[in-house]
């Protein structure tokens, strides 16, 4: 039995394809695709109450920003000091009671086609990271976040 539990990690990291997140959630309270179980400030309910812990496996894309440049952001087209690429396992939980909310773990991001610029991710992305025209490609990346209001 212990080999199995071994060998189970193994298979699901295997697995992880480029471009694609998968794996198991739970959700109490309302629910929206998203990190806030209420993001939309069109339904935003100021008295709700959500939780999110999903586990999930798929291939961490991550640049590290050139911390010692000022406003260095890899995400809008600057260059990172590196990019961190690895096939991932790992929990992501997100809890929201009213205004307030916070998250921990693995969150996912999309990749489009229109993000292959140089003023996106274009300077650190590999080329067979982005998707077909058309497609969405989706990878983790290591997050953790605490906020008051969570649709501004």
């Amino acid at each position: 039995m212990k080999r199995l539990l071994l060998i189970l990690p193994v298979f699901m990291l295997a697995g992880c394809s480029t471009g694609s997140v998968e794996g198991l959630s739970f959700t109490l309270g309302s629910y929206e695709r998203g990190l806030w179980f209420d993001h939309d400030t069109k339904d935003f309910q100021s008295s709700g109450f959500g939780m999110k812990l999903d586990v999930v496996a798929g291939q961490i894309i991550r640049p590290v920003p050139k911390f010692w440049e000022e406003n260095s952001n890899p995400w809008k087209g600057d260059e990172p000091w590196f990019v961190i690429r690895s096939p991932m396992i790992g929990p992501f939980l997100s809890l929201a009671v009213g205004d307030l909310g916070m998250y921990i773990g693995f969150k996912t991001f999309e990749v489009r086609d229109e993000h292959r610029s140089l003023d996106r991710y274009g300077r650190w992305m590999r080329e067979r990271e982005f998707p077909d025209p058309n497609a969405v490609n989706v990878y983790l990346q290591p997050s953790a976040t605490m906020r008051r209001t969570r649709w501004k």
